[in-house]
């Protein structure tokens, strides 16, 4: 039986998305307040708020998670034309008790208008990233090195000729279009 439960996210604006991570026990939000937000889903079957941060300098309209074989990675997009690549690092040291906190890794800043919507291609293609902005332009990139995110590549970028606003990737490894917009 499904049972529909709320949670107060605290933002203090508009949430625009809301993304799982790959095994459904990781939350991520994101808001017109330039913040991100990460919940865990405890043992109690609560959502628990544990990573909170400013994330850009305009309202962050998505963000989305990569597949676990790259790590706890997200990305997020914004207003202020710029996609950014989020790690999670898990603190060492005896002060941080193995409390984590998200860095930055990469700002993807190729736009000259609105980041609308950014997503993480399926695993068997690599550790790529795909943007699309108000501008009409898909971006797509690569991380060469998985280990290093700080370093990421455009490989195509495709001029759609009219505003986008959202975007996905086929998770299919048998069958491949080749999309044209008029």
């Amino acid at each position: 039986m499904f049972v529909a439960k709320s949670i107060s996210a605290g933002h203090k604006d508009l949430i625009h998305d809301v993304a799982y991570d790959f095994h459904g026990r990781r939350m991520a939000t994101c808001s017109s307040d330039q913040s991100v937000k990460v919940w865990d889903l405890g043992d109690d079957e609560e959502w628990k708020c544990t990573a909170d941060w400013k994330t850009h300098y305009g309202s962050v309209w998505r963000v989305t998670w990569a597949h676990p074989e790259f790590g706890q990675v997200i990305a997020t997009c914004s207003f202020d034309r710029t996609a950014i690549v989020w790690e999670e690092i898990v603190g060492e040291s005896r002060q941080e008790h193995g409390q984590s906190h998200w860095v930055r890794r990469g700002t993807l800043v190729d736009s000259r208008t609105s980041v609308t919507d950014v997503k993480f291609a399926p695993k068997h293609l690599g550790l790529q990233l795909a943007t699309c902005s108000s501008d009409g332009v898909v971006r797509i990139y690569e991380a060469p090195d998985v280990m290093n995110l700080s370093g990421w590549t455009l490989q195509h970028e495709i001029n759609c000729k009219i505003s986008c606003s959202c975007l996905s990737w086929n998770p299919s490894r048998l069958v491949c279009y080749n999309l044209s917009f008029l």
